[in-house]
């Protein structure tokens, strides 16, 4: 299991493999990437370090990004910079473009980071982070998102959205969905053995069919495997929906 800013590709040890079908992240599509509440996503370009990576995050309120942790801070270089956020990025085509004034990160995430490695599954269960903006990235919209696991874990309908980079450009969004239910490792840290994720998908959404017709954000992507083929998101618990309604409920 490794985080997934792009190119880097450390990884825990393997699991057991089950024999099922796995399903790969695709090219989501221009009219898709256009639709609400999908259009709400978007790619982060961002400074770590002499380097630049990239992840994916979602506008949460009118001026703020829900995304992973480990996209804004990182236990070596420290804080990101030059925080980008090109939201709807279809090709060149970006819907807005924005730079983050104020990042967050979920209080339990340092820690076990520094203690454990961002590639652990402590980290994991706290990797969960956000940006604010000066100007909102989508006049004021902004996805639905709910602390409820159970859709990762029961019949709902769940799909998985990024900007990966490692077989694809990195400028088009891509999606997944599971065939098996999500399971709990640790805390809020959920894997899935029949999906996986690219590098540069990390922070992004994962949406549930919460009622017929109607999406909300419950998970956002920290990690996955090629070998055993897996995926791990960092649910929206209790503490979560704290980290939300605290800091980006702007």
């Amino acid at each position: 299991m490794r985080k997934l800013a792009t190119f880097i590709c450390t990884l825990l040890a393997a699991m057991p493999l089950i024999a099922q079908d796995v399903s790969y992240p695709e090219l989501f599509g221009k009219d898709s990437t256009q639709k609400f509440p999908y259009s709400m996503t978007g790619q982060l370009i961002f400074t770590s370090g002499r380097s630049d990576f990239q992840g994916t995050g979602t506008t949460i309120y009118g001026r703020s990004v829900l995304t992973a942790a480990h996209n804004l801070w990182d236990a070596q270089t420290g804080w990101s910079t030059n925080v980008e956020f090109n939201r709807a990025r279809y090709g060149r085509k970006i819907d807005s473009q924005v730079f983050a004034r104020r990042l967050f990160v979920y209080g339990g995430y340092a820690a076990p980071t520094i203690r454990y490695g961002a590639d652990s599954s402590r980290a994991f269960a706290n990797d969960l982070g956000g940006l604010r903006f000066s100007s909102a990235p989508a006049n004021g919209s902004f996805a639905g998102w709910s602390p409820d696991n159970t859709p990762l874990t029961g019949d709902a309908y769940n799909i998985a959205l990024g900007y990966g980079a490692d077989t694809h450009s990195g400028d088009e969004l891509l999606f997944v969905t599971p065939s098996l239910n999500f399971y709990q490792t640790r805390g809020a840290f959920f894997e899935n053995d029949s999906l996986t994720f690219e590098g540069g998908m990390s922070g992004g959404p994962v949406f549930a069919e919460v009622e017929p017709g109607e999406f909300r954000v419950v998970a956002v992507i920290v990690a996955g495997s090629d070998d055993p083929p897996s995926g791990g998101v960092r649910a929206i618990n209790d503490g979560g929906a704290r980290f939300i309604r605290t800091y980006l409920q702007y």
